[in-house]
């Protein structure tokens, strides 16, 4: 009955934290497939910045600007399940 209960309180601040460090995971495989030169849509940020290449630039941009607001739309659901104070009307 108490660890049902900690559990529950204790994954609130480890929901908050997962939905905000999104763009550091993306930020994080910039630079380690740009150091290990391993391919990857990180690779072709890097390749795409310095070859000037602007739609293909573009595109990523917006692919990870996606992931980020699916990575906080999934936090705040996962919020709103966990706790149950909290509501989904708005």
């Amino acid at each position: 009955m108490l660890l049902k209960h900690a559990f529950r309180s204790g994954m609130l601040p480890v929901l908050t934290l997962v939905g905000s460090r999104v763009p550091e995971l993306i930020t994080g495989a910039l630079l380690v497939e740009t150091v290990f030169s391993w391919p990857g849509i990180a690779a072709a940020t890097v390749q795409a910045a310095t070859s000037v290449d602007f739609p293909l630039l573009a595109a990523l941009t917006a692919l990870a600007t996606v992931a980020v607001l699916l990575g906080n739309l999934l936090a705040d659901l996962l919020y709103g399940l966990a706790d149950p104070r909290v509501g989904f009307d708005g």
